[in-house]
């Protein structure tokens, strides 16, 4: 089964849609690199992202996760704060009652004739070790806007632990943040030239890295609309986000097949809108049609955006001790035409195994007494899709039932039961 990885990958991967950015932002993604995308298609999707920050947040996790962030905080970090760049500095203060640094002697007469200086207490010229260097600054900066983008990427990620690399990232940044000779530096507000250049001129290797790694964060930072624009479409045009395991990459090449089918043979034409694979997210992608609006959801259940009811959920209620959310099939599409609704789930299975695919169907036909309510008895066959990689094809003089099961790489059967079951 993982010979058909490479399969999948290419077609999640091909540079004329953006639909690898489908991914999700949660743990179980690796970055990876990929054919360049269309810089227009890509364009295109970032514009159509629903949410305000997406893109940001987006470019974020690949930059994050690909770049070499992870390496520079368990390594070269570590090594630089043992040998922060500092310079001696002189300063006037009281010392007392022992003597230190270089006494001044005509201030310290003065202030005990006007009696503003106590016995026993001297100004003195002491000397400081100070870090505030404009390289410091760039390692101060670097490491806040890494600390505040992962935690922002942790919040809004859709798994429920964080992804390991920005788990490391972030430990060691925090650790750094609270180092006693680092922790002295206020934060600079922006990234600026002379502690870009500062560090590039250091002897020491680990200060010309956050060189560059600052340089890529503040990129994604711009104060400019189009050079942050700019950076963000060079980064995803090939980074993108790979589930690490065949099952997540199966799911996200029929995703990605369904909403392709969906806009090419179903005559859809592109998405109107895209959202990401976020906590609290709605609709992965959204089409419009003349005769009204059909979106497609990625794991998640259709209730709350349907208002309908299931009737897990009210077994669930009904009783003391049983606890449960809704269930989330695996891609759920949501058809509001003027004539009605239409509703369709696709159930996604890497299997070929016999066994495991009648497992399947009767997981399947759960979902068709839970979600019951969003069928009305007119409502047209199917109403499941069973999506498996390889194996199957329906019997030539069968007709299409309440549930399918369609193979991933038989795209012309899976056009044909969306037909049937939207339009």
């Amino acid at each position: 089964m993982t010979g058909n990885r490479a399969k999948w990958r290419e077609f999640i991967c091909a540079p004329d849609h953006p639909y690898r950015h489908l991914a999700s932002l949660g743990a179980s993604v690796q970055g990876a690199k990929s054919d360049a995308l269309d810089l227009a298609s890509l364009s295109d999707f970032l514009l159509k992202l629903r949410g305000e920050h997406d893109s940001t947040l987006l470019a974020d996790m690949v930059d994050l996760v690909s770049g070499p962030y992870e390496a520079f905080s368990e390594g070269h970090l570590l090594r630089l704060l043992d040998v922060l760049a500092n310079e001696m500095e002189s300063r006037d203060e009281v010392v007392g009652p022992g003597l230190r640094g270089n006494p001044r002697w005509d201030r310290t007469v003065v202030s005990r004739m006007a009696g503003v200086l106590p016995v026993g207490r001297y100004y003195s010229r002491t000397a400081h070790r100070s870090f505030t260097l404009p390289e410091n600054q760039l390692l101060r900066w670097l490491v806040d806007e890494l600390i505040a983008s992962i935690r922002n990427l942790t919040r809004r990620s859709a798994s429920a632990s964080p992804h390991k690399t920005l788990v490391a990232i972030l430990q060691r940044c925090e650790e750094a943040a609270a180092h006693h000779w680092l922790s002295q530096l206020p934060v600079p507000p922006y990234l600026n030239p002379e502690m870009v250049a500062a560090a590039k001129r250091s002897r020491r290797p680990e200060y010309r890295m956050a060189a560059d790694l600052a340089e890529s964060r503040a990129r994604l930072r711009s104060s400019s609309d189009d050079a942050r624009w700019y950076a963000t479409l060079m980064l995803l045009a090939v980074g993108w986000l790979e589930p690490v395991s065949d099952d997540d990459l199966f799911e996200l090449y029929s995703l990605t097949l369904v909403v392709d089918v969906l806009a090419q043979e179903l005559g859809f034409g592109e998405p109107e809108e895209y959202g990401l694979v976020t906590s609290g997210r709605g609709h992965i992608a959204a089409f419009r049609s003349d005769q009204g609006r059909l979106r497609v959801l990625f794991d998640q259940s259709p209730i709350g955006l349907t208002g309908s009811h299931d009737r897990y959920r009210g077994i669930v209620a009904a009783h003391e001790g049983a606890t449960g959310s809704a269930r989330r099939p695996d891609i759920s599409i949501v058809y509001d035409r003027s004539d009605g609704r239409r509703f369709l789930i696709v159930e996604v299975k890497r299997t070929a195994n016999e066994r495991y695919v009648s497992d399947s169907i009767y997981k399947v036909f759960g979902y068709l007494y839970d979600f019951s309510a969003m069928w009305p008895d007119d409502h047209p066959s199917p109403r499941s899709i069973l999506l498996v990689p390889e194996g199957i094809k329906r019997m030539a003089d069968q007709p299409y039932r309440e549930t399918t099961v369609i193979s991933g790489d038989d795209r012309q059967e899976l056009a044909a039961a969306l037909r049937s079951a939207i339009l």
